[in-house]
């Protein structure tokens, strides 16, 4: 939802529309996915190499330690799927589009915003860690973050602003204002608190007089997500301000003009006199519906954080026939929300990350994955069907089923019908009653699916064994084919993660990775980027499966799997000649940690395969001459083809010199396809573009 320009017209204005206050001993609902979306942002946390997610981490767990500190109780409530009416399937497309922009724009070095794969995942882990009350919605949270804060007259904490609308009593604080890293000690009453900004719809009514029922008419005649009347010809609402300033003005004048009616049904009934006879009908209709989104009863949510049972009325229409055993996952937060498109639309998004925009998109290397999850939530349905009826469908060729997926061509966002499939033992399976399968039948899906036999589960310990597996999927799947650089650029991620619970000086001696003065960019290498956000995504949907299978594999903890900056300075050393031994202390923990990944590995994909890949020091030559034009500087002359040749060894290289190469894309054009760098050897690869599945199709069962 969302009223454009209501939150900067509040802010802007010289009235105390919003009131400081020392904010404590207070139970507090939090906009879950506007929080994320904040600290990650505001917190300036990396985006352009696949995320940072061990400070992700640190920022959460301050934050809610500043709120126990403070005796604030908080409660996160998250979106869900989308709404079965489909009523803001455009406003969702347009945003869609607006991510692959972003998403291309910082693969080019520009300025924008992405949110890293892997964020939610991180962030609803660690609540659970936390034990944080936290309910997943089934569709959008805002009425049911509204309907719960009204019940129990507690203050909501976020930046939508619909929250600027909906009538609370103890009202709205911006996450804006939030001044959660500072808690202070209120020398009056000897305690801590938070500093923040308050806004009731009582006090900025008051201010213009107004009706706050008036509040809803205005938010729909001013046009929300759910509804738009771009055609109707209303008056000129600057005429009504008493400000000057084009968006602001409108603003201002249209509440004056709203402050003069007694109710919403006076104020329509005075719309529709602006709006010509054909249209009334339809003006009137989408008015009343979008008055009635900010209507509040008593939501569902206040029964779940305290029993863990939610009424069977409050599920939307085609959720009703939900199993109970995925229900409670999905409201708790385990399982993804994702699934909720699936089995109601039968459609997904996938969001694209920094990547080669050239190539298909990341999600490609993935798409066997969920086609199995489509396979157990589409297929798993039709098992309870009448065995008659479904001798018919397989004869008439209709008991196929699709998801549509939403991904992008380039820089345009498209679709296509991705076909749900069965392995071999998910062929008598039932979603009823999966979750009572044997684990040994759970398992075999995950693994079959992964492309991994049961045998390989040996020897590898069970902490490891699921992003070891994903990371084998993705050595195997990924296009462009991976290089040791970028193998060993991640095992030393997940060893770094691994130690994130030890100080950081200790973390720098283990995995002696300093950066040089002065040097604080790091250089973005678009077939790294690509290669990265396809390992990012096998992990996701890997991760999914595995919880709708209820974990035959031990979850990780997806905080300490992967660092972007980090693992992106080791494939820029080891390119530079740096030997990976040179990295890591001899005898240590870090060191012992990635012998252990390292054979996992190679156990995994087989010791020819090993051999076969590419040491990523083909292009060396070429990025040194590069560098040596721009700084001036002379490239290393040792042996490139020797670099590599310790990798298996024992020997430790005690070198801990550090450069990290800061070239930045110069492209020029208005054409991606001539703005587009590219660091690969792969640049025939896009011209499969049209039709990448073809390419990715049942691999992981051969």
């Amino acid at each position: 939802m969302g009223v454009k320009g209501l939150k900067s017209y509040i802010e802007s204005r010289k009235k105390n529309y919003i009131r400081s206050w020392a904010f404590r001993d207070s139970q507090l609902i939090i906009d879950g996915c506007n929080l994320y979306y904040s600290l990650y942002f505001d917190c300036k946390l990396d985006q352009m190499h696949g995320g940072d997610y061990d400070a992700f981490e640190v920022m959460i767990i301050q934050f809610f330690d500043n709120l126990a500190a403070c005796n604030i109780k908080p409660y996160v409530v998250l979106d869900g799927g989308d709404d079965h009416t489909n009523k803001k399937f455009d406003t969702l497309m347009k945003r869609k589009q607006q991510k692959i922009n972003a998403a291309y724009a910082l693969s080019m070095g520009k300025k924008a915003s992405v949110l890293p794969t892997l964020v939610k995942n991180v962030f609803r882990q660690l609540l659970r860690k936390l034990k944080v009350p936290m309910v997943q919605c089934l569709a959008e949270a805002d009425w049911e973050i509204a309907a719960l804060a009204k019940e129990w007259d507690c203050p909501v904490l976020s930046n939508d602003s619909d929250f600027y609308i909906f009538n609370l009593r103890r009202g709205l604080l911006p996450l804006t204002h939030f001044q959660w890293r500072n808690v202070r000690l209120d020398k009056r009453t000897n305690q801590k608190i938070i500093q923040v900004k308050h806004f009731t719809v009582g006090t900025f009514c008051a201010s213009f007089k107004m009706n706050i029922e008036l509040l809803p008419v205005f938010a729909s005649i001013s046009g929300n997500d759910y509804v738009k009347l771009e055609n109707v010809k209303y008056p000129d609402w600057e005429e009504y301000s008493t400000i000057t300033g084009m968006e602001n003005a409108r603003i201002d004048g249209l509440l004056n003009w709203l402050s003069q009616f007694r109710g919403p049904e006076e104020a329509v009934s005075a719309l529709l006199k602006f709006t010509d006879n054909k249209e009334k009908a339809i003006v009137q209709e989408a008015l009343l519906k979008g008055i009635k989104e900010y209507q509040l009863t008593t939501g569902f949510l206040a029964q779940f954080f305290h029993s863990k049972v939610i009424p069977q009325t409050a599920l939307p229409g085609p959720l009703q026939d939900l199993p109970k055993w995925i229900l409670k996952p999905l409201l708790e937060g385990r399982m993804s929300s994702s699934i909720i498109d699936m089995l109601v639309h039968q459609r997904v998004y996938l969001t694209p990350q920094v990547e080669n925009f050239q190539l298909p998109c990341t999600s490609e290397t993935s798409r066997p994955i969920r086609q199995v999850i489509y396979g157990l939530l589409l297929l798993g349905e039709q098992q309870t069907t009448d065995k008659q009826e479904l001798a018919i469908q397989i004869f008439t060729g209709t008991s196929k089923r699709y998801v549509e997926e939403y991904s992008r061509q380039q820089l345009a966002l498209s679709n296509q019908k991705v076909e749900a499939i069965q392995t071999r033992v998910m062929e008598e399976l039932q979603l009823e009653t999966l979750w009572k399968q044997p684990h040994a039948v759970r398992l075999q899906v995950l693994l079959e699916t992964l492309g991994v036999s049961s045998t390989m589960l040996k020897g590898i310990p069970s902490v490891l064994q699921l992003q070891m597996f994903v990371t084998r999927y993705w050595l195997v799947n990924a296009q462009p084919q991976p290089c040791q650089v970028h193998l060993w650029g991640l095992l030393v991620g997940m060893v770094y993660g691994k130690s994130s619970s030890t100080s950081k000086t200790e973390r720098d001696t283990l995995l002696k990775l300093k950066l040089q003065p002065g040097r604080k960019r790091i250089y973005l290498e678009n077939e790294a980027a690509h290669l990265y956000s396809q390992w990012q995504s096998c992990l996701k949907w890997s991760l999914n499966l595995n919880r709708l299978l209820s974990d035959p594999l031990s979850e990780p903890e997806c905080a300490r799997l992967y660092c972007g900056t980090l693992v992106h300075h080791v494939v820029g050393e080891l390119r530079r000649g740096i030997t990976l031994e040179s990295l890591l202390m001899r005898g240590s923990s870090a060191e012992q940690l990635f012998k252990q990944l390292k054979e996992a590995i190679v156990s995994l994909v087989g010791e020819d395969f090993m051999k076969k890949m590419k040491t990523g020091l083909e292009h060396r030559g070429k990025r040194q001459s590069a560098g040596k034009r721009e700084s001036g500087q002379n490239p290393p002359i040792d042996d490139l083809s020797s670099c590599f040749e310790h990798l298996m060894d024992e020997d430790i290289d005690d070198n801990e010199d550090y450069v990290v190469n800061e070239k930045t894309s110069k492209a020029k054009g208005p054409k991606m396809m001539s703005e587009c760098s590219i660091r690969t050897r792969h640049k025939a690869k896009a011209r499969n573009a049209d039709n990448p599945s073809k390419k990715y199709e049942r691999r992981c069962f051969e």
